[in-house]
């Protein structure tokens, strides 16, 4: 079933990294849990049966329900995966909710694809903030399976999304946990991250980045220093507040207060 490489089980979920040789054939197999799985190098074709086989690669995010069975084929450079297992306690959850996760889904949408990136990123981080940052992103990423009533979604916003959105602009400097703010409101974290999306546009890792980032331009008007800046923000370091300001930005933090005082 290849080499596993690593693995971590936080909040329910199980992450882990496989890595499999050129041209190997897994022999038709079904995996207890529900999973999502993303391509992160090579490629392979995935067959359920003769008429349905799907190629898979880094495009999208594959999601498999508990029991399907599936062979596996692998091209000439392999392939590393990496798996987010659901763990028993989610069935309910799914129920609930009424997810489409009774059938396999290959996720196109670019969020999906986002999401199972960070999701890695966060699974590689040795920073003890990563397991939240895992978790949250596991949740995130159930909302893009598809509802098994779409066309009958609730429009209304929930009375306690503003109280979402006070909590993350107080707290914004401090590890986020969508685990923790959905039960300060009072709702189901799933239920949370669908209508905070709905709502905004966003997920609520990327709003929690948007207002770090404002604060970090706001302060480096300042004098402080650049770490001084990243701890206040909630970034992990100094590296950290470089990487995502950029990102936001398309310049670094000395770039940008550089560019601000010979505008002053």
């Amino acid at each position: 079933m290849g080499v596993q490489v690593k693995t971590r089980s936080v909040g329910g979920f199980v992450f882990t990294e496989y890595r499999y040789r050129e041209h190997v054939v897994l022999r038709r197999h079904c995996h207890e849990l529900a999973y999502f799985s993303s391509v992160l190098s090579g490629s392979y074709s995935e067959h359920r049966s003769q008429k349905h086989v799907r190629y898979c690669d880094s495009e999208n995010v594959l999601y498999h329900p508990a029991g399907e069975t599936h062979s596996d084929v692998f091209g000439n450079r392999g392939g590393t995966i990496f798996s987010i297992e659901l763990e028993s306690r989610w069935t309910s959850t799914l129920r609930e909710y009424k997810l489409e996760a009774e059938q396999p889904h290959a996720l196109h949408q670019r969020v999906a694809s986002w999401l199972a990136w960070r999701a890695y990123q966060a699974f590689t981080d040795s920073d003890n903030r990563s397991a939240l940052r895992l978790e949250a992103t596991a949740i995130e990423l159930l909302y893009e399976l598809p509802w098994k009533h779409e066309a009958r979604t609730d429009s209304r916003t929930p009375s306690w999304l503003k109280d979402v959105v006070d909590i993350l602009r107080a707290e914004f400097h401090r590890p986020f946990s969508l685990a923790a703010i959905a039960q300060s409101v009072g709702a189901h974290p799933v239920h949370v991250a669908r209508a905070f999306r709905h709502a905004h546009r966003m997920t609520m890792g990327q709003y929690v980045r948007n207002l770090r980032v404002d604060y970090a331009m706001k302060a480096l008007a300042g004098e402080d220093t650049l770490s001084d800046i990243a701890a206040r923000a909630g970034f992990s370091d100094q590296s950290h507040l470089g990487r995502v300001f950029r990102a936001a930005t398309g310049m670094t933090p000395r770039q940008f207060r550089l560019m601000h005082r010979r505008s002053s």
